[in-house]
């Protein structure tokens, strides 16, 4: 690639041809309107020639011109056929212009995208971590957010009733800005009152939910990721109304998940050949989930008495499947740091059962 001395003084950088570039997308664009404003943008002639001799071109003025590259203007293959070019000599700005030129154009031609209808929601946009600095500053602004604005992400899956119940719920302690649906998951934006929890009285029953750290609205894709963290380790609940045990995992916080988080990164096939993950799902297979309930309340407790206590078991129940566990596991959780391997392994496996999350 050229040296970006070769272009012309005045073209703007690349962060603002992408931004500008971003705009048209975001604000709907149609072909003669995008040639238009490119030509402006650049100050130089611009043109898109299809295959089959049509399209359009302009000078900086607004003013049309023939769809043939002049001689010496710099060109670009269209994914869809044919070429775009601007009269420009060949630099890294001229480049990269039309890089984004011919995956605008792209866009425009495959999907027809031409007015409001065609963007994506704005609560899409704000929450994807792969948005650009225009994208986001336009869902803010469309979603009534300034950038100091603080947020959280909930998520959350059910009986579709009981989700919007619990949404409703939601509602009553901050203010639900928008929401979406995600691979059947329901994910809410909330206007995040301090960043302290959020204090409800439970969650419906079978409703799966966890939200995410508090964040600046500039921010919102970690509010989003630690939520998806979060709901990775969360479990149904097992009735409508708290308090719950930590071991049932209902409406897990994904600011609190810390270093944990940093399994949800891993893939499924790392983590179902570890020897103690394969054991444990054996034991769950054979006796029921029930059982790696108990061992998670033992992992996490230091005694069989306690954990027995916190899951309402006998202490009994508790040290026969922590002698089973061992057995399967190949050696004796009172050893240093096993119980701590344990509660990881036991974490592993259910994001091995979970298969990819939010």
């Amino acid at each position: 690639m050229d040296d970006s001395r070769s272009d012309p003084p005045g073209w703007p950088s690349e962060s603002e041809i992408i931004a500008f570039f971003d705009g048209q997308l975001l604000q709907g664009t149609s072909l003669d309107r995008l040639v238009e404003q490119a030509a402006a943008l650049v100050g130089s002639a611009v043109g898109r020639r299809r295959t089959d001799g049509r399209g359009a071109a302009r000078d900086p003025r607004g003013g049309t011109l023939s769809v043939v590259a002049p001689e010496g203007a710099t060109t670009n293959s269209v994914a869809t056929g044919g070429l775009v070019w601007v009269d420009s000599p060949t630099g890294s700005l001229a480049a990269h212009f039309l890089d984004r030129l011919a995956l605008t154009v792209t866009v425009v031609e495959r999907w027809g995208i031409s007015g409001a209808s065609a963007i994506s929601p704005p609560i899409e946009l704000l929450l994807d971590p792969s948005s650009s600095e225009i994208a986001q500053g336009w869902a803010r602004k469309q979603l009534g957010l300034t950038n100091g604005a603080l947020v959280r992400v909930a998520i959350c899956s059910g009986q579709a009733d009981r989700v919007d119940g619990f949404v409703a719920m939601l509602g009553d302690v901050e203010r639900v800005i928008s929401r979406t649906t995600r691979r059947d998951k329901t994910v809410v934006l909330l206007a995040a009152a301090d960043t302290g929890p959020v204090a409800i009285p439970g969650v419906p029953t079978g409703v799966r939910a966890a939200h995410g750290r508090v964040v600046e609205a500039e921010h919102a894709p970690t509010a989003y990721l630690t939520a998806r963290d979060a709901y990775r380790f969360a479990r149904p609940s097992p009735h409508d109304r708290g308090p719950y045990q930590p071991v049932a995992g209902v409406w897990l916080d994904g600011g609190r998940l810390s270093g944990l988080a940093a399994l949800c990164r891993l893939d499924r096939t790392d983590i179902e050949i570890v020897p103690d993950v394969k054991a444990l799902g054996r034991l769950a297979e054979q006796h029921g989930e029930h059982v790696l309930q108990m061992l998670e309340a033992y992992a996490t407790t230091d005694s069989l008495r306690k954990a027995a206590a916190q899951i309402h078991v006998h202490h009994n129940s508790v040290t026969y499947w922590v002698q089973k566990a061992e057995s399967e596991l190949g050696y004796s959780l009172t050893e240093p740091y096993r119980r701590a391997q344990l509660f990881i392994c036991l974490c592993l496996y259910r994001l091995w059962k979970d298969d990819g999350g939010e």
